[in-house]
Order: C-alpha cells, then sequence, then structure tokens
C-alpha cells in the first residue's frame, strides 16, 4: 500500500463561511426537515447558484458542502449620509426564475452615493450647457438608472412566496429600481448651499 498521500487528502477541506452566512434560519431549518426532497434541493440551487452532489444526503453532509463550496452572502454596505456629497435611497426589484420550475421576487433598498468630485463636476456641466437643475435632476436620474445595479449591492429579500410553473430555467428578469426625483432634489439643493452657493446661484 503506497503510504503517501496528497496534501488534499491529508487536509480537510477550507472552510468558507457558516451555513447561516449563506441561508436564512427559516430556510435552514427546512433543509434540517427534508434535505432530499427535490424540490428542497432546487431552492438550495437557486439561492447557491450550486448544487450538492447525490452523496450528500442528510443535513450535516448539505451543511459541510455548503461551508465549503459555497460564498457567503455580501451584506450592503451601511452608508450614512455624507457632507462630502450625497445619498440616495434607491429600491431594488427583480423576479429570478430557477431551475426548480419557480419565480420569485426579490425586493431590497441601498443607497446610491454620489462623491463631491463627481457631483461637483455634475454640476458644472449642468451649467455649461445652460441645462440648470432639472436637466441636472434628469442626468442624475439617468445614472441612476443606468449603473444602480452595478454601483450598489442591495440585500434582497429572497423569502417571498414562490411561484411553481414552467419557467426560463437561470434567468432573471423585470429588475427594476425606483427613487424619488424629490429627494434628489432636496439633496442636491442643500449640498449645494451649504458647500457650493455659488455654484447653486449659476444652476438655477
Amino acid at each position: 500500500m503506497n503510504a503517501v498521500m496528497t496534501e488534499e487528502e491529508v487536509l480537510p477541506a477550507k472552510t468558507r463561511c457558516k451555513i447561516e452566512e449563506v441561508f436564512c434560519s427559516p430556510f435552514i431549518d427546512l433543509v434540517r426537515l427534508a434535505p432530499k426532497n427535490p424540490v428542497v434541493r432546487g431552492l438550495i440551487l437557486a439561492q447557491a447558484r450550486k448544487m450538492p452532489g447525490l452523496e450528500c444526503e442528510t443535513f450535516e453532509q448539505i451543511k459541510e458542502w455548503v461551508e465549503t463550496n459555497c460564498e457567503k452572502r455580501v451584506l450592503p454596505s451601511q452608508r450614512s449620509p455624507s457632507r462630502d456629497g450625497i445619498v440616495i435611497e434607491v429600491e431594488f426589484s427583480e423576479t429570478e426564475n430557477g431551475r426548480a420550475n419557480y419565480s420569485v421576487s426579490r425586493f431590497g433598498t441601498e443607497e446610491f452615493a454620489l462623491d463631491e468630485d463627481e457631483l461637483v463636476a455634475m454640476v458644472q456641466d449642468a451649467i455649461d450647457d445652460g441645462k440648470g437643475l432639472d436637466g441636472l435632476i434628469d442626468h442624475i436620474s439617468d445614472l441612476i438608472n443606468n449603473d444602480a445595479w452595478d454601483r450598489c449591492n442591495p440585500s434582497l429579500d429572497g423569502y417571498g412566496d414562490y411561484d411553481y410553473g414552467e419557467h426560463d430555467c437561470d434567468e432573471t428578469n423585470n429588475s427594476e429600481v425606483e427613487f424619488s426625483t424629490a429627494q434628489i432634489r432636496d439633496r442636491l439643493h442643500s449640498f449645494l448651499r451649504q458647500r457650493h452657493p455659488e455654484l447653486l446661484e449659476e444652476l438655477v
């Protein structure tokens, strides 16, 4: 018998995270109750984007698989309004269709931040182009609509009602963002009044 073992055989699998950092407590309880249920395993796939192997039949085996193969869900950054820029509250929503033939709507809120340098450049461009305050608000609104999903990291609530039926696999649609243009106007006006009153006079 060959006594030489590879490093992979000697060392235990590296733990990436805790199962509680991947799934919420109610779903963990569901996996504990029915680890081999095909619908439950389909939901594991939907949320983890990976499927445990057929050899994972017990909760402990699935737990070990999750903790060594999955990445923890990144929590949204906790930002507070800054004097060096503005933040706009954005509501995110999407409908996810998964391989378990289900559809579920997800919702979350995150702050879209514009730092002072970026904001001042936008204000100056609006002044130079003669667009005024309304034009600047339109520009910021377009920026949020186009870039919010890339620049923010919303923690979407994924535990709504599941609609089981025929859906396309691995496809997310109906991704949307909602925000208040009135909030943009108020925070922009407050920022300029406090830090750049001369630009506010030119803008309006």
